[in-house]
Formats: C-alpha cells, sequence, structure tokens
C-alpha cells in the first residue's frame, strides 16, 4: 500500500503536482516535454469520442479549427449553484462540473502515478482562501472540488488553503522564527494569510496556533484580463453600436458586452435565442461591421485567441511601458496599443479590492505592517507591477520574498500533507 500522498494545487489557470522526499518537496513533471504544470483546460470535439487535457486540449483545439468546447477556468464556477454542468461533444454529451473538473484531475493523477510507478490514492488539495463570501456558496465550493478528486481516483482527500500551504513551503527556507504575510496571486483569486513560520514549528503536527490571520478577494488574472476587454477591445464587437426597433434606436445589451469579457462565457452566447438575436442585429445595426465580428467571434470560437493575445499583452505590460494587443483571424482584425499606465486606470478597482482585503486582514488579525518580518509573494498575477506595488507601499521592497509562482503551492501541499498539516475531507 502506498504512503505517498501528493499534495495537488488545481489552479484556475495552470495545475501542479508535488510530493514530500526526505524532508523536502518535489515537484512532478507532469507536463507535455516533462514541465511541473500543465494548463487547467479541457478539449471536447465536436464531433468523434473522447476529450484531451492540459496542452494537449489548446493543440487539439487548435487543430479542429475550434471546432468544439475548450474548458478553462472550471475553478472559477465552484461557488456557482446554478452552474451545475455544460453539454460537451462525443460520447460525454453532458457532464456534471464534478466530472468536469474530475476528468482533469485524474488525468493529472494518471500521469502523476506513471511518474511515480504506483498507485497513489491520498491526496491534499489546495482551495483559495475564499471562494465565495457566501458560506454556503464556499463550501458548495469545496464539496465539489473534493467530490472531483474522489470521482478522480483518490479515496482520502484533506484540504488545505492555498497561501498556507505557500507558507509551509517558504518556511523550509528559514533558520529563524518570524511572522510572515504570505501572498498568493493566482488566475482566479488573490489569498493572503499571516503566520508565524520557523525551523522549530516545522514538524508540528498541529499549526492552528501558528495561523493568525487568513483571507481572500475574487480578484485574479482573469479579471485583469477581461479590464483589457471591457475597456479597450468591445467596441471592435458592437459595444457602441444601435439597432433599429420600430421608430427607436436601441443600445447594444450591456449583458451581452459583460459575456464577451469572460472567455469561458462567449461558448455559452452559442444559444438557439442568441443566434437568432444576432441575425437581427445584422440587418437593423448601425455598425454591421462590428456585428459580423461579433458573430465571428461567436460562432467560430475565437474567444480563446483573442484572450491569449490579452494575456500576452498583459505579460509584455509586465516587462515594457507599452504594448499592443494584436489579433488578426476571420473577419476580426485588432492592433490596439496600451500603456501600462492606461492598463492601470482599467485595472484600478481590482488593485483597489486586493488592497482593502489586505488591510482589512491586518487590522483583524491584529497585526502592525511593522510586526509583518518578511513577505512571501508567489502566484501569476504577482509579476504585475501595480499589484507587486501594493506591498511594497506597505511593507517595503526589502521585506519582499518572491517563490516560483506556479509551483509554490503544489510544493507546500506536498510538505503540509506530509505533516497531517490539512483538514479531513
Amino acid at each position: 500500500m502506498s504512503t505517498t500522498v501528493y499534495g495537488l494545487d488545481f489552479g484556475t489557470t495552470n495545475t501542479a503536482v508535488a510530493i514530500t522526499r526526505n524532508g523536502s518537496a518535489e515537484v512532478l513533471p507532469i507536463g507535455a516535454g516533462g514541465t511541473a504544470t500543465i494548463p487547467s483546460l479541457a478539449f471536447f470535439p465536436e464531433y468523434g469520442r473522447g476529450y484531451q487535457i492540459g496542452q494537449n486540449a489548446i493543440d487539439g483545439y487548435l487543430g479542429s479549427e475550434m471546432n468544439g468546447r475548450l474548458l478553462q477556468s472550471e475553478k472559477s464556477f465552484l461557488p456557482d449553484p446554478g452552474f451545475k454542468g455544460t453539454a460537451v461533444g462525443g460520447q460525454l454529451g453532458y457532464a456534471s462540473i464534478e466530472k468536469l473538473i474530475g476528468i482533469l484531475i485524474k488525468f493529472v493523477k494518471q500521469q502523476a502515478d506513471a511518474h511515480m510507478g504506483e498507485e497513489v490514492t491520498d491526496v491534499i488539495i489546495g482551495r483559495p482562501a475564499l471562494f465565495s463570501d457566501d458560506p454556503e456558496r464556499d463550501a458548495l465550493a469545496e464539496k465539489r472540488l473534493v467530490d472531483a478528486a474522489r470521482y478522480a481516483g483518490f479515496e482520502h482527500i484533506q484540504v488545505q488553503k492555498e497561501p498556507i500551504a505557500a507558507a509551509f513551503e517558504y518556511e523550509r527556507s528559514l533558520d529563524r522564527e518570524e511572522i510572515a504575510f504570505i501572498a498568493d496571486f493566482g488566475g482566479g483569486t488573490s489569498d493572503f494569510t499571516i503566520m508565524r513560520l520557523g525551523p522549530e514549528h516545522v514538524t508540528r503536527p498541529d499549526r492552528a496556533d501558528d495561523i493568525l490571520g487568513v483571507d481572500g478577494v475574487y480578484v485574479g488574472g482573469n479579471n485583469f484580463d477581461s479590464s483589457i476587454m471591457w475597456r479597450r477591445l468591445i467596441r471592435y464587437f458592437g459595444s457602441e453600436s444601435e439597432s433599429k426597433d420600430w421608430d427607436r434606436w436601441l443600445p447594444m445589451p450591456r449583458h451581452l458586452m459583460q459575456d464577451l469579457c469572460r472567455w469561458q462565457r462567449i461558448t455559452f452566447l452559442k444559444d438557439r435565442k442568441t443566434r437568432e438575436y444576432m441575425k437581427k442585429l445584422l440587418k437593423t445595426s448601425n455598425d454591421p461591421e462590428s456585428i459580423k465580428r461579433l458573430i465571428a467571434l461567436i460562432e467560430e470560437n475565437l474567444g480563446f485567441s483573442v484572450f491569449q493575445a490579452i494575456e500576452k499583452a498583459k505579460h509584455d505590460l509586465s516587462q515594457h511601458e507599452t504594448t499592443s494587443v494584436i489579433f488578426n483571424e476571420s473577419v476580426i482584425e485588432i492592433e490596439e496599443r496600451i500603456s501600462r499606465q492606461e492598463f492601470e486606470e482599467m485595472s484600478c478597482e481590482h488593485i483597489q479590492k486586493i488592497e482593502i482585503c489586505i488591510d482589512e486582514l491586518l487590522t483583524t488579525s491584529q497585526i502592525a505592517l511593522e510586526q509583518v518580518d518578511t513577505v512571501f509573494v508567489t502566484g501569476g498575477t504577482s509579476y504585475i507591477p501595480a499589484v507587486r506595488r501594493v506591498l511594497s507601499d506597505r511593507f517595503g521592497d526589502g521585506k519582499i520574498r518572491t517563490g516560483d509562482a506556479f509551483i509554490s503551492v503544489a510544493a507546500g501541499l506536498a510538505l503540509g500533507g506530509s505533516t497531517g498539516a490539512g483538514s479531513l475531507a
């Protein structure tokens, strides 16, 4: 019987798995070419059987000329009681959200098991500090995540909050006790914990007394992408157009434009009612060219590709003062210049939410800024300069330490699992 415990970081954007070996965390090569992460994506072809996961999902989706369902950011739907599942291609027909996520986790488990040469049935899986402000939705999201892990073949499942897991990974580098502020900026959430860490604490089976505060906010990399779409790109798809209804000119419905700002929602616009409305718009709009682009975006499944261009621009702005969102497919031609200052202005609402969450956590934990010895930062969204400034403005650059943006949580989950520092599900 295997004694191995996986630390599984099922992220909104990427997924990673780690184990503990000889007291240290080892992240397993589960991705294409032996990489440590796989994209949290699943592709279901429109015709035929089967599905593809991770990078294979991206390749399959693009190779099929986007004919099928590419599911991303499934984690963000976990707290939504209205989203029970969706129709997919192939033999599944319809799959619950637990099954959709379970399929992805099962693939990850198989990759990890193949590397380990054994079947592992114990896992400690990460979850955001806050799935939802609503306690019932938060509990629903955790239950669904656990059920998905069980569907994937895990039998003994523990759950740990991701910023606490990141603290465990950072703790192994310490030679003295300190109070650390842990910030995990992911694709869907920003999570924080304040924790007492140190070499004397590492082997304690119960770390509850060391946790001084935990909180999070439902703001992540996806929100910053959406801001670019909302503020700069939806005009290409008719946001400023009007359509004639008898003797009145009506603006483009706001809810339709809002759906365009979450690429995983775009695919839901292919329903019959929306398609009929698009046909009507094309005939009555004062800007038919923008409606043609809108129809192409939806009908040709180009949402994922547009958001890839947006994400590339976002990454470029972490290194450069200006960049462009460039996209040329079908009838859609976009070249939109954006400066870092403009990006920060359009993202200010997200930054403010992060600031409020951090300040409230310090207040409720009764920890003063000067009591914090170190700020440990991880997660892909931490590369955004405005996000980093939130921390440096409060704590000072000298206190900030950076972990691996994509594997720190998985490593910490494995280390926490080895000491039993998780909650049973």
